[in-house]
């Protein structure tokens, strides 16, 4: 298996649109393994056998680019806090077909930039269609939270961060590790801010 680690929010990758993957490309065994990694990681920080108590934020999407891997695959796990979805997805190629002008707000955070969290609006239902990793057609028609988990990570795919989405960006929340059992109870009164104005880019259109 491959060892990935989280790059940091300044390197240059997480701003590149990243390459569709081929349907060749997906039975060779390099991009197998390259999936095999992803989940991985994804499952390593998602804390799923320990308890209900988390004193640190949970791994619950991961896309390629995020460890250095400029392939459009995304891991999402879409069952945390939502029974009626099977456990971890692997997407490949995602695209988002159909979005509601309907919005929804949510804090959201980030495998790279850690203990920095921020309120974004977003679409709070959308129409998704990918392919599995065997290469068979997917599409889902998600709202709420599973929908914005998907948004978070198709921007990624695409060199865009949440924090390019936030109203204030010299003003997103900061909780650390050891704040984050408080952060989770009080996050939407939470008075601890960082400036990441300098780390964002403009979105076009």
């Amino acid at each position: 298996m491959k060892k990935i680690i989280r790059l940091s929010p300044t390197d240059k990758l997480l701003r590149k649109t990243c390459t569709l993957v081929s349907k060749n490309e997906l039975k060779t065994k390099d991009f197998q393994e390259s999936v095999n990694s992803l989940l991985e990681f994804v499952y390593s920080g998602s804390y799923k056998d320990t308890d209900k108590v988390r004193t640190k934020p949970s791994t619950v999407g991961l896309s390629a680019n995020q460890v250095g891997i400029s392939k459009r695959i995304s891991i999402v796990d879409m069952a945390v806090g939502h029974a009626s979805y099977n456990d971890v997805h692997v997407l490949v190629n995602p695209e988002i077909i159909w979005r509601s002008k309907t919005e929804t707000q949510r804090i959201e955070g980030c495998v790279n930039l850690q203990n920095i969290w921020g309120e974004v609006r977003r679409s709070y239902r959308v129409k998704v269609k990918a392919l599995d990793r065997s290469g068979n057609e997917l599409h889902m028609d998600l709202h709420g939270w599973p929908a914005i988990l998907l948004q978070h990570e198709i921007d990624h795919l695409n060199g865009i961060l949440f924090i390019d989405r936030l109203k204030n960006p010299k003003k997103a929340l900061l909780a650390k590790n050891n704040e984050y059992k408080e952060f989770k109870k009080l996050k939407n009164s939470w008075k601890k801010f960082i400036d990441v104005s300098k780390l964002t880019k403009t979105i076009p259109g």
